[in-house]
């Protein structure tokens, strides 16, 4: 029957044969996508919130899930390397092509560059340092005539400059003018306050001579 089909229209059997192969193409490949991505196929996520990182490691993977780290916070009251977040959540259903986001609390503290904070406002500058993450700030009044202006950081006890490395977790401490050494005889100034007054005074005659050409 074919051969003779074949035989009258030899350019019919030709494109049939065609679409023939074409479609067993498409097909196969729709049960190669459907094997690598299991479509359509969700399973339950494990739970891996508050475990230490090797623990929830080794149930995700027991479960046939992959897993990325994509975050991590720090927090000192609790034990780092344990599990803060997990998308999806656990219990969720999801497929096992996708990985399983975890944020974890950081082994070590996160280090940042200080910001330069002399000369602004005491508010401005406690504000800055804890949005970064600081935890101890502290306030020192140091005299000046500058009330409320920043006048030096340091970090633990020791004097620090703008882009130092330093952690979120040391005690840093703001000294800020209180404004008092106009009220005060100079001859009580200490030495130090009064070099700065000095210096600053110097600096301003020669600002001002620059503005005035000379």
């Amino acid at each position: 029957m074919f051969g003779e089909f074949g035989e009258k229209h030899p350019v019919m059997l030709n494109c049939l044969g065609v679409l023939l192969v074409l479609f067993a193409g498409l097909y196969a490949m729709y049960m190669l996508i459907d094997l690598f991505t299991q479509h359509g196929k969700e399973y339950k996520v494990p739970s891996v919130t508050n475990l230490t990182l090797d623990d929830a490691v080794r149930k995700i993977e027991e479960a046939g899930f992959e897993w990325e780290i994509t975050d991590s916070l720090y927090d000192e009251s609790i034990k780092p390397g344990i599990v803060l977040k997990q998308v999806p959540g656990g219990n969720d259903m999801a497929k096992k092509t996708n990985p399983i986001r975890l944020t974890i609390n950081a082994f070590n503290p996160m280090m940042v560059n200080l910001p330069p904070l002399a000369e602004t406002s005491c508010r401005d500058a406690e504000s800055k340092l804890k949005n970064m993450g600081f935890k101890y700030v502290s306030i020192d009044t140091v005299p000046s005539a500058d009330r409320g202006l920043v006048l030096a950081v340091k970090v633990n006890g020791h004097p620090v400059t703008p882009g130092s490395k330093v952690s979120i977790t040391d005690q840093v401490s703001i000294e800020v003018g209180d404004g008092r050494i106009n009220e005060m005889p100079f001859d009580v100034i200490p030495d130090n306050v009064k070099d700065s007054l000095q210096q600053k005074q110097r600096d301003k005659a020669r600002a001002e001579d620059r503005a005035n050409g000379f």
